[in-house]
């Protein structure tokens, strides 16, 4: 499966990493009850990490990289998204259902 890693600036002025899996909108849409289109020329992820935004998408269609996150129907950029990286996981077993990871009680 295709990865996506980034890290980010948060409304508290902490450093941030998240990180993703590549889905479909259509299955984030259902899955996370989402609505609105997907983000034109973007690549969809599941995040997987404790920190970040439930999905986040990433355009690589221009000069430079964008990650963009969700929120009330639309998409918002990260001005201070860096150390963007992508790389791939070996595929769940077959059945097993791909589950945001929660941080522990």
């Amino acid at each position: 499966m295709d990865t996506c890693q980034f890290t980010y600036i948060n409304n508290a002025d902490m450093i941030r990493t998240a990180r993703g899996v590549e889905q479909s909108w259509e299955v984030l849409c259902e899955r996370l009850n989402r609505t609105g289109p997907g983000l034109p020329d973007g690549t969809h992820y599941l995040t997987l990490s404790y920190e970040g935004p439930e999905l986040f998408a990433v355009d690589k269609s221009g000069e430079t990289i964008n990650v963009y996150y969700h929120d009330l129907g639309r998409w918002c950029r990260y001005l201070t998204a860096r150390d963007i990286y992508f790389g791939t996981m070996p595929d769940t077993v077959p059945g097993q259902a791909l589950v945001r990871a929660t941080s522990p009680d």
